[in-house]
């Protein structure tokens, strides 16, 4: 029997994110009445070329895997690059969920659609960082006090905001005024909790809005990978735990985020009032929400500090995330948003700032727009209509 599609391409492309068969039926089950559902045994029966799927059986794993349907159709396994850096719990990308690969395969996806409309489009993107602007080997409060005074924070802009959410998009719209995309989505917390990544000369960052401590939580990634931005050149970085002693930046990114969002005198000062300016073996959890509500940040800054400031043993901040990522996360609740609004927050300023750009009407098919932006061709053009009106060009 001649098969159409190369059944190793079917194989790999399941096997690259570490899906079972029943992970894909499962999956194509969810993705709605647009796609055609895959059996699991019908799958291994392509996968063995003892049958051969429908082209709409391909379109659905295509999106299942966050590949061209194309590749199906190679002589060859294709080479993928991906110039990832991202900061998790595993200790390397073999840990991790065929959810949370899954979706770092498509955050990289939606970057190079990105990137392949503006050069499409012609559109200019003005960038204030580049490449390489720091080194891991700076000092990262240093390069925090001068990325704070660049950004325009100080305290006064703290006491301006009501709430975490207020912090969140102010750092958000700070940061990708310099250029950089933020885009948000969905990954497992207790495994990775952002990422960020150079394609082409344009830097991305991906935070996750499930993240356990909500806004504070996201905020505190936003700013690590911001920091990884900073450092890093076009190429793969991985930032598990367990990367050699020295060559690891993970820990620059954390001072770097914590000392971006509060000085150590502000912190101090706050120390003071509150009577715990002294050396303590442990803290409960009650007292660092007192000390975090009171400065807009997350209890990751709020044990770093400690930690930094010899007022909290050297393991503290490690011993205090690994009893966070074991407890059972909760939904954010709160008013649900109607679809501009959800996209705008899904893809940030810098991306819907595009999606506006006179030019792309005439340079990009509109289902492009909808293939990136995940919806209807109509909804496209309300929400590019929407984003004319709401967004500055």
């Amino acid at each position: 029997m001649s098969n159409w599609a190369n059944i190793k391409i079917l194989r790999w492309a399941r096997e690259r994110l570490k899906m079972s068969y029943e992970d894909v039926e499962e999956l194509s089950r969810k993705l709605g009445k647009f796609y055609t559902p895959i059996d699991a045994g019908e799958l291994e029966k392509w996968e063995k070329g003892l049958s051969q799927p429908e082209l709409e059986h391909l379109e659905t794993l295509a999106e299942i895997y966050v590949c061209p349907v194309g590749y199906f159709f190679l002589d060859e396994v294709p080479r993928e690059q991906d110039a990832l850096s991202f900061r998790g719990l595993s200790k390397n990308a073999d840990e991790l969920s065929p959810s949370s690969l899954r979706t770092l395969h498509l955050f990289l996806e939606k970057a190079r659609m990105i990137v392949h409309i503006i050069k499409e489009a012609g559109v200019e993107i003005k960038k204030e960082i580049r490449q390489g602007q720091y080194s891991a080997y700076d000092d990262p409060v240093e390069i925090a006090r001068i990325e704070r005074i660049r950004l325009g924070f100080s305290p006064n802009v703290r006491a301006e905001w009501n709430g975490y959410e207020d912090a969140f998009n102010w750092w958000r719209q700070r940061i990708e005024s310099q250029g950089v995309f933020c885009l948000q989505m969905k990954l497992e917390p207790s495994e990775i909790r952002g990422a960020s990544a150079w394609i082409e000369g344009y830097p991305f960052i991906l935070i996750n809005h499930s993240d356990a401590e909500a806004a504070t939580g996201r905020l505190f990634t936003l700013l690590h990978e911001y920091a990884h931005i900073l450092i890093s050149n076009e190429g793969l970085v991985c930032d598990f735990r367990g990367v050699e002693k020295g060559k690891n930046p993970e820990p620059f990114a954390n001072k770097f985020a914590a000392n971006c969002l509060i000085s150590k005198s502000e912190f101090r000062r706050k120390l003071i009032e509150l009577g715990e300016n002294k050396f303590k073996e442990n803290r409960s959890d009650r007292v660092l929400e007192e000390i975090k509500k009171a400065l807009f940040v997350s209890k990751d800054v709020v044990a770093i500090m400690l930690q930094e400031m010899n007022l909290a043993p050297k393991d503290f901040y490690a011993r205090k995330r690994a009893q966070w990522d074991k407890r059972k996360l909760w939904g954010r609740g709160g008013k649900r948003q109607k679809m501009p609004e959800k996209k705008f927050n899904e893809f940030g300023l810098m991306t819907t700032r595009l999606i506006a750009h006179k030019n792309l009407e005439e340079k990009i098919p509109i289902i492009e727009l909808s293939y990136l932006l995940d919806m209807k061709v109509e909804r496209v053009k309300e929400f590019i209509s929407w984003a004319r009106q709401k967004v500055p060009a």
